[in-house]
């Protein structure tokens, strides 16, 4: 067992963590994360194998990505996975205890996000134009995600059919394929029918009948609302 190659271990991880499943983004990030971890052993000539996951090389390795300037919140992700993984080794069997149970997690400083006040949401919506497609549909996604507090990932996954807009509610899909009924208050509905009835375009196909579209009729991307609200918060309210 301590010969064991961790790529091969990564590998059985993340399938392990499909079967489950988790999300593709969520096993994307955990073998990034681990993946990182073998990349170091290599670098420090090491083998990259199970006999070298213990607590001194991981506590190494935590003090050089501290010491290469990586984000404290990215250096305490790899810890997280990292203890995650020693937890499902131990679990299946390829070790005869968890390697990393006294790892503690590296501090990292609490953001407190500052809730957007009446006024900037006002400004927000004024700089679009709630008669075009776009302005319809950007407002629409703005009074949605402040109304619901959803995640951006279960707002442009939100499937036409699962928004029952009329009876004042959605049928959301999140974190490990469990689904939840989130409410929507009366804005939400008056500016999602809007977009719905007048601007929302046709899905180029049925894979693609999500509620919140491309202009062309394609699947609204994750990172494509996020670069849209970004854009649209620094224009609308510079610092």
């Amino acid at each position: 067992m301590p010969e064991l190659e961790l790529v091969k271990l990564i590998s059985h991880f993340a399938q392990s963590n499909k079967a489950e499943g988790k999300s593709p983004k969520t096993i994307s990030w955990y073998t990034e994360m681990l993946t990182d971890y073998v990349k170091f052993l290599k670098a420090t000539g090491r083998d990259a194998i199970l006999a070298k996951l213990n607590s001194q090389i991981v506590r190494e390795f935590i003090i050089s990505e501290q010491g290469r300037k990586v984000s404290p919140y990215t250096v305490q992700g790899k810890a997280r996975a990292l203890k995650t993984f020693s937890s499902w080794l131990f679990a299946e069997g390829y070790t005869s205890d968890n390697l990393l149970a006294n790892i503690k997690l590296p501090k990292a400083p609490v953001k407190i996000i500052e809730p957007l006040t009446t006024t900037e949401v006002d400004t927000l919506i004024s700089t679009q134009n709630p008669l075009t497609a776009i302005g319809a549909r950007n407002i629409a996604i703005l009074i949605t995600l402040l109304d619901t507090g959803l995640r951006n990932s279960e707002l442009s996954g939100l499937r036409f059919d699962d928004a029952h807009i009329e009876e004042g509610y959605l049928k959301v899909t999140g974190k490990g394929n469990k689904e939840r009924l989130v409410p929507i208050g009366a804005l939400a509905q008056k500016v999602l029918w809007r977009y719905v009835f007048h601007f929302r375009p046709k899905p180029v196909n049925e894979a693609n009948n999500y509620l919140f579209l491309t202009l062309d009729g394609n699947c609204l991307q994750t990172n494509a609302v996020k670069l849209l609200l970004r854009r649209w918060g620094n224009k609308a309210l510079p610092c």
